[in-house]
C-alpha cells in the first residue's frame, strides 16, 4: 500500500506539469470577432518611436503608407520600395507569434496578432526582412 501511495505522489508533479504545458500551447484564446483583421487605429506600436500623439499606445497608419502585412505565414508583399526616411509599417494579422528581422537583427521583438511595428527606413539599399520562428517567411525593402 505504501508503494502506490509514494508512486502516486512522484506523479502528481509530472502530471500537473503536463496540463500547464498543454494550457500554454493551446488553441486559439484570442477573443476577435472581427474574422483575424484588427483596424489599423488599434494596433499596439512595438518600437516606441512616437505615434503621431496618440496617448493610448494605438498606431495609426496613415493612409498610403507603405505596409507588409504577416499573414499566412507570409510576407504581404514580398517586396516593397520606399524613400529614405520613409516610415514602414509591419502588421500581424494572425495567431501566430511573428518578429521583423532586418539584415538578421530582430527589430520588433515578438509581435503577436493585431501588433503593428513601425520601421523608419533608412540608408538606400536592399533590406532582407525574415521571421526568426518562420524561415520561409522572406520580404525584401528597397530604400531609394
Amino acid at each position: 500500500m505504501a508503494k502506490k501511495n509514494w508512486l502516486a505522489l512522484a506523479l502528481t508533479p509530472v502530471v500537473a506539469l503536463g496540463l500547464v504545458a498543454g494550457m500554454a500551447c493551446g488553441g486559439d484564446d484570442d477573443d476577435d470577432s472581427n474574422g483575424g483583421t484588427t483596424p489599423a487605429a488599434t494596433q499596439t506600436e512595438q518600437n516606441g518611436s512616437s505615434n503621431g500623439g496618440s496617448d493610448d499606445g494605438a498606431v495609426e497608419v496613415p493612409e498610403g503608407a507603405p505596409v507588409i502585412d504577416q499573414d499566412n505565414l507570409k510576407f504581404i508583399p514580398t517586396e516593397l520600395t520606399v524613400k529614405s526616411g520613409e516610415d514602414v509599417y509591419f502588421l500581424n494579422s494572425e495567431t501566430a507569434i511573428h518578429t521583423v528581422t532586418i539584415n538578421g537583427e530582430n527589430e520588433s521583438g515578438n509581435m503577436r496578432r493585431g501588433d503593428v511595428f513601425v520601421w523608419t527606413a533608412g540608408e538606400p539599399g536592399e533590406y532582407q526582412i525574415t521571421c526568426d520562428f518562420h524561415p520561409q517567411m522572406k520580404a525584401t525593402i528597397t530604400v531609394e
